[in-house]
């Protein structure tokens, strides 16, 4: 008896309520509440076979920020497959339809949480970036600093803080243009109420803080920080400090090398959980000169790429990189050679090119593995929205 056959499609409106069961289901736990009815069924595809559907998948439309540029991403989430799809390549038309999609639509890079690393690997997608969370005693964050004025946000601050944090988002690797969907959720209540602080240096906002109190009424849970300047830091570390008759502990995301657990007193701060984050590289060309590169470096490099899935990716590419930016052209000669997963860590600076090589995914000389670390290196990357 022959498999019917499957398909990559839309989901309409009345569909989308079973598609976010069979993804719950599949995933073995809950997905966060109205998550996907905040992302929308437009947002989403499915696989169907013979007509019905037995998983899907959403594509959120994003930036992510790499050496000072906004590179167009497709973010994924709430990835499933019945057990009725499963072994008869339901997920690979899935996702083999999803990145041609994302390409065809402009996207140059996909970023995502894997519920499997294994799995996303087989479809050139591999580790890129971490998502830190730290916690730390209050009675540790005490500081002098108390120059700096907060004052509790408004609606009319929400512009203010979007610049902020795409300006913190600049100046590393790996951070989101969230948009409405992540932005919404950010600002909202979720049930529990949210407060939002403005930290001002005269009247130039410099920094904010959200944040709600935990269940356990003695910890506080930061959703959203940014702080653009050393006094800022302080000013938010004073904050809570402030806090210290009533709270015991605070939590929040951050980068590696996190400068706000570097200033405290006694170094009490620690990480209490690290996810990594995974990248496909969609257009090698574009994603190349999408993004952006040390200013001083100026330095010419091929790269060989074989892609088994994007067949366009495939071939050598020589990148010459100077003020910032890099021009990419088809051909040349030696350089270093990889697939997409080598690529990925590569493109975002998670991992150096002697890392690549060895783990076996990057093949190159000791010069040309010293080019690529000036051309990619800079801030290790980092997320701290979940999506």
């Amino acid at each position: 008896m022959s498999t019917p056959e499957l398909t990559y499609t839309n989901v309409t409106a009345n569909e989308a309520p079973g598609l976010w069961e069979t993804i719950s289901q599949a995933l073995h736990r809950s997905i966060q509440p109205g998550w996907n009815e905040h992302v929308g069924h437009e947002r989403f595809r499915a696989v169907r076979m013979g007509g019905e559907i037995v998983g899907g998948m959403g594509i959120i439309p994003m930036g992510q920020w790499f050496g000072g540029r906004l590179v167009p991403t497709g973010a994924v989430t709430s990835v499933g497959v019945a057990p009725e799809g499963r072994g008869i390549g339901a997920a690979s038309v899935l996702m083999h339809g999803a990145l041609s999609e994302m390409q065809t639509s402009g996207m140059v890079i996909s970023t995502l949480f894997p519920s499997s690393a294994r799995v996303y690997r087989s479809f050139g997608y591999e580790r890129s970036g971490v998502k830190l969370t730290y916690e730390a005693p209050v009675k540790e964050m005490h500081t002098s600093s108390n120059q700096l004025s907060m004052t509790e946000a408004r609606e009319a601050d929400r512009e203010e803080m979007v610049l902020l944090f795409n300006k913190r988002g600049s100046l590393g690797n790996g951070n989101l243009d969230r948009g409405d969907v992540l932005w919404d959720l950010i600002l909202g209540t979720g049930g529990r109420q949210v407060f939002t602080y403005i930290v001002k240096d005269g009247a130039e906002p410099v920094g904010y803080v959200n944040f709600q109190q935990a269940r356990s009424a003695d910890h506080i849970r930061v959703r959203d920080m940014v702080a653009l300047t050393p006094e800022a830091a302080q000013r938010l570390l004073r904050f809570f400090s402030d806090h210290r008759t009533v709270i015991e502990t605070i939590s929040w995301n951050g980068p590696p090398n996190d400068p706000l657990t570097l200033m405290m007193a006694e170094q009490e701060a620690k990480q209490v959980q690290s996810r990594d984050w995974m990248v496909r590289i969609l257009n090698v060309k574009s994603a190349l000169e999408a993004r952006g590169y040390p200013a001083a470096a100026s330095i010419s490099l091929a790269l060989t790429i074989e892609d088994p899935l994007l067949d366009e990716n495939t071939g050598t590419w020589t990148l010459d990189v100077s003020e910032g930016r890099c021009v990419v052209t088809p051909g040349g000669t030696g350089g270093l050679s990889m697939g997409p997963r080598g690529f990925a860590p590569l493109y975002t600076n998670h991992l150096s090119p002697l890392d690549i090589k060895n783990i076996g995914l990057l093949k190159g000389t000791d010069e040309d593995l010293s080019k690529a670390a000036a051309i990619f290196g800079g801030p290790r990357p980092w997320i701290g929205d979940q999506f």
